[in-house]
């Protein structure tokens, strides 16, 4: 009897608590409280997007005009959401082998922020740049990639130019130049290579072009001419006045030697192939040793330079050099006559090639004997400080074929 009642008092009991046992399982049950949150979310949304006001009371007045307050909360919270967004979006690092380098997009706000070693994205998506920034500006030392990852610049900057010394290369990560720069441009010592790697030019720079003392090497690295250069080109006028064996010292190059007929004269034309000139050798009757020195240089070009301005034609010449000093027709004379063939071996020039009576006394030595003086071209001479410039073209105005330079006092 005692055990049927304790089982009567248990049941009891059990009965009394099931039913706040199966609502404490319901509550504390995941379904329950996903609902229970989801609703209020929805709930508070609900109330959050009806910006319809109720009364007076549920307006700003500004100045005449009256805001819904809850039009104005939403504002306020979907500016604030979309900011965080953003903010959120610059601020993602680059994790990996970079050790967590800062990494931005080229546009982004907060690379105008940063101070410090970062990467930069490009347009596209690649990076583009990695190394110092300084108040949104690349300063500093860094790199410069391309969209294959080849390093196209290596070296320092400043406020996103090239300054000071760096390396610049081709597109196949060639070295195209090292040395210095100043504002993008080669400016200082540098040395200039070719796309397969060989030195084309070692000396000074100014805004691009070299400028000053350097030195020119051939297609195979080595060294063909010593000496200044100015507006990208060699100063040719300084050959004038020397002797072939201090011509050669500056020119290290292939060279082949026209001679005069004893009938002709004793004059001499040495061409200098390896870098685009010859120049006429006359003996100075008043020296003691009657040695021969350079007194005509013909630049075997039909650009000519000053500074930045560039002439292919006679009109711009003369805007460079003023009036000239003469003009007209002249038959030509021994140098002209090497130049004007030498050119129409390349192609056609001129009036085409002159009829020349030539002896082969070696591969780099030629005798002339005789040419024809009846051809003429016409020539614009123009006076520059102690130099005579004369363009030689087919007619009169157009552009020229080659230009010569000699001192103003021979003729």
């Amino acid at each position: 009897m005692g055990q049927n009642l304790f089982s009567v008092l248990f049941s009891s009991i059990k009965s009394k608590f099931a039913s706040l046992v199966s609502k404490l399982r319901l509550l504390l049950s995941w379904d329950f409280v996903r609902t229970r949150i989801i609703g209020r979310i929805r709930d508070f949304f609900v109330k959050l997007f009806d910006v319809r006001p109720k009364n007076k009371d549920d307006y700003y007045t500004v100045f005449r005009w009256m805001i819904s307050k809850r039009l104005a909360y939403l504002i306020i919270i979907v500016v604030g959401v979309l900011s965080i967004w953003y903010i959120t979006s610059s601020l993602k690092l680059f994790s990996g082998s970079s050790g967590g380098i800062p990494t931005y997009s080229y546009n982004s706000f907060m690379l105008r922020l940063a101070d410090d070693k970062v990467r930069i994205k490009a347009k596209s998506g690649y990076i583009a740049y990695e190394g110092q920034v300084s108040k949104g500006y690349v300063t500093g030392e860094g790199k410069l990639f391309s969209r294959d990852g080849v390093v196209l610049y290596s070296g320092t900057f400043e406020k996103n130019r090239y300054e000071g010394e760096g390396t610049l290369s081709y597109e196949s990560g060639a070295v195209r130049y090292k040395g210095n720069f100043h504002a993008n441009l080669y400016e200082g010592q540098g040395t200039l290579f070719r796309p397969n790697g060989t030195r084309e030019y070692e000396g000074t720079f100014f805004e691009g072009m070299k400028e000053g003392e350097g030195k020119l090497f051939d297609s195979g690295g080595n060294p063909v001419y010593e000496g200044t250069f100015a507006s990208d080109e060699i100063i040719y006028g300084e050959l004038l006045g020397k002797t072939p064996k201090e011509i050669r010292e500056k020119y290290l190059g292939k060279q082949k030697l026209y001679e005069e007929n004893e009938d002709l004269g004793s004059d001499a034309v040495i061409h200098l192939s390896d870098i685009n000139a010859l120049y006429l050798a006359k003996g100075d009757g008043a020296a003691t040793d009657d040695e021969m020195k350079a007194v005509n240089v013909i630049v075997l070009s039909n650009v000519f330079r000053s500074g930045r301005l560039e002439a292919r034609g006679i009109e711009v010449v003369k805007q460079i050099l003023g009036e000239p000093v003469y003009e007209g027709y002249s038959s030509v004379i021994l140098p002209e006559a090497v130049a004007i063939n030498i050119l129409n071996d390349r192609q056609n020039t001129l009036k085409g090639r002159i009829n020349m009576d030539t002896t082969m006394v070696y591969s780099d030595d030629v005798v002339v004997n005789s040419f024809d003086q009846q051809y003429t071209v016409y020539i614009y001479t123009f006076r520059r400080g102690d130099l005579n410039y004369s363009f030689v073209c087919n007619e009169k105005g157009g552009n020229f074929a080659f230009y010569e330079i000699q001192s103003g006092g021979d003729q």
